[in-house]
């Protein structure tokens, strides 16, 4: 339980991460060029959040293998 605990948070915590860079990247594009295609903000706003919680949870699992070696 512990440990799925832990990947949970991770997977929230990488989702807001990944938002927080979606957010950053249509600010830019929308001051550098005025006009975003809506299918690019959709597409973005779905995968960049999930990504970001599934690079976390790979992470998270990754040191907590290396832990138990040590």
């Amino acid at each position: 339980m512990k440990k799925t605990g832990m990947l949970f948070l991770a997977f929230v915590a990488g989702m807001l991460g990944g938002f927080i860079l979606f957010e950053f990247i249509v600010r830019i594009v929308l001051r550098q060029m005025n006009m975003l295609p809506v299918t690019l903000i959709g597409a973005l706003s779905m995968i960049l959040p999930l990504a970001g919680g599934i690079f976390a949870v790979m992470l998270a699992r990754r040191f907590t293998k290396k832990a138990g070696q040590d």
